[in-house]
């Protein structure tokens, strides 16, 4: 069934299924799937990173959130298009009407179904995981900060597992944590497709791949061990909002206890240790070189012929000087003008666009390094720019340096995401979107937690990592986005980590606040101090007076 028309044919032959349900998830659930895995993808030609679609006899609706609205409605024909908020209702009226709904158990959590009647649920498989060699390595502690022992440790102290009973960790990215195991050959976060048991303090790591390291405490197995070695367990522990309905099937079926807990990885692996932040900062000075020499060569350029992909192929060029560059952390957004209005815009999947002499041009890009993993946005004018995007430019830098020096002591994400609209609000300016998301160590760029969104009710703790990008997005114009990645320190404060200067022709003096010019003005000192000795004397001169103080 991989086309709508196959699906329709298949429920209109089969008259107790309503509809079906489609994700973009593979089996492992990962953020960044493979084009192969992504039925969503395959079905709608929606690029997105977070969708969903529910096809019906008659008709078929994507659901996508703020991020994503425009982007469906250029790249998916013949859907409906609604917003994310609306699924579950929809899901309601189909499951309780008494009326089938087809899904594959493999792509959708457990958790994602909370009190719907799951005997209205069909199963079908969408996805023949093709198996592919990946070149493993472990990280090391001079990286990592901990040895997998160590942190293994840590987590047996908050199970207190019995005999004969098992942890079982169905995230890739916290057996990641858990492990030290990274792959050069994963697109994007680095982590490898495979789940997990501690069982008797020890890791049993289920995987197709032909692993040849030696890790204390770890013993790697095939993945179809796994089975097997899950029915001579009395009870099983787990995290319900990472497991699938797959295997929480294969539970019930086999009669095996399920104990749901929240995972004690999710909160280790947020709170990055010394060496991790230190690792960190060495990250985005290695970013701000390669970001300070493409501003160099943007704005030295006469643009004859420069698209947004040849910007995105340039950035990539300056990054792959460094030894420790292992790759994007995601696929780099370019876009200008009317483009960068789409919040996760990417040049690949749309006409070839020219950059131009008066553009406001967006890139958001970021890196995973051996040290760490880094993400920045920012818009930069090719040109000349009206009043009004000069106001909403300066409005969102603001927003950003509130953000930036908030006082953490009593501080919830919700609340700080509330006071960074503030400065937009009060001239009925907005972004859909949150205003910032946790990020993890030669991980996931989106993890959770923490983020600063309205969905966040949690206050900060020490060496958390989270992106700090407000926005605005005028609908077939332009978008402006300022993004660094902070820390909270432990003096209840914010601390940057990104070294990439804001574009002074845009920022409107006479809006800012004594305080706002000092903090900018700080921060571009701070930038030239850490980056102009890696440049060459014309770079060096073009970056001082890019960070020269504003007055």
């Amino acid at each position: 069934m991989n086309s709508v028309l196959k699906i329709k044919n298949y429920l209109k032959n089969n008259n107790n299924i309503e509809a079906c349900l489609i994700s973009k998830n593979n089996t492992f659930l990962n953020e960044f799937v493979e084009d192969r895995d992504n039925f969503l993808l395959k079905i709608t030609k929606f690029t997105g990173s977070l969708g969903y679609a529910i096809i019906y006899k008659n008709k078929q609706n994507l659901y996508v959130d703020g991020r994503y609205t425009q982007q469906a409605k250029i790249q998916t024909k013949n859907f409906i298009i609604k917003d994310i908020s609306l699924l579950k209702n929809d899901i309601g009226k189909i499951i309780n009407s008494n009326k089938k709904l087809l899904i594959d158990p493999k792509t959708f959590t457990f958790n994602f179904f909370g009190k719907f009647n799951y005997r209205n649920l069909h199963f079908f498989n969408s996805n023949k995981n093709l198996k592919k060699k990946e070149k493993l390595f472990y990280l090391s502690k001079n990286y990592s900060g901990q040895d997998s022992f160590e942190k293994s440790k840590k987590v047996n102290k908050k199970l207190t597992l019995k005999k004969n009973e098992v942890f079982l960790i169905t995230s890739p990215e916290n057996i990641a944590w858990l492990s030290n195991i990274r792959s050069y050959d994963k697109k994007f976060s680095k982590i490898f497709n495979c789940i997990a048991l501690i069982k008797n303090k020890k890791i049993y790591i289920y995987s197709d791949q032909k692993i040849n390291l030696k890790i204390k405490n770890i013993i790697f197995k095939k993945n179809s061990e796994f089975k097997q070695h899950l029915l001579s367990i009395k009870k099983i522990y787990t995290d319900k909002k990472y497991l699938s309905l797959y295997h929480h099937n294969f539970f019930i079926k086999n009669k095996i206890k399920i104990k749901f807990i929240n995972d004690p990885i999710d909160q280790f692996k947020s709170i990055k240790n010394n060496t991790e932040i230190l690792n960190l900062k060495i990250s985005h000075i290695f970013d701000g070189i390669a970001y300070c020499k493409f501003l160099y060569w943007l704005k030295n350029n006469n643009l004859k012929n420069t698209s947004e992909i040849e910007c995105q192929k340039k950035i990539e060029f300056f990054k792959k000087k460094n030894k420790f560059y292992l790759g994007p952390s995601f696929e780099t957004i370019s876009a200008t003008e009317k483009n960068a209005s789409i919040i996760h815009y990417n040049a690949k999947d749309y006409k070839k666009t020219n950059l131009k002499k008066k553009h406001l041009y967006l890139l958001d890009s970021g890196s995973q390094y051996l040290y760490g993993t880094t993400d920045m946005t920012r818009s930069f004018s090719l040109g000349k720019q009206n009043q009004f995007r000069k106001k909403i430019y300066t409005l969102v830098l603001k927003s950003h340096i509130t953000v930036a020096i908030a006082n953490l002591k009593n501080m919830t994400g919700k609340k700080l995401d509330r006071i960074a609209r503030k400065n937009l609000l009060k001239f009925g300016y907005n972004y859909n979107h949150g205003t910032g998301h946790g990020v993890g160590f030669l991980s996931n760029v989106h993890e959770a937690p923490p983020s600063i969104s309205k969905f966040y009710n949690k206050k900060f703790l020490v060496n958390q990592v989270v992106s700090n990008e407000p926005g605005y997005y005028k609908n077939n114009d332009f978008g402006i986005r300022i993004e660094n990645l902070i820390y909270k320190n432990h003096k209840n404060n914010f601390e940057n980590l990104t070294l990439v200067p804001f574009e002074r022709e845009m920022i409107l003096k006479s809006m800012l606040t004594k305080n706002e010019k000092d903090w900018i003005n700080n921060y571009h000192k701070e930038i030239f101090e850490k980056i102009h000795k890696f440049l060459n004397s014309k770079q060096k001169v073009f970056l001082q007076k890019y960070c020269s103080r504003i007055n």
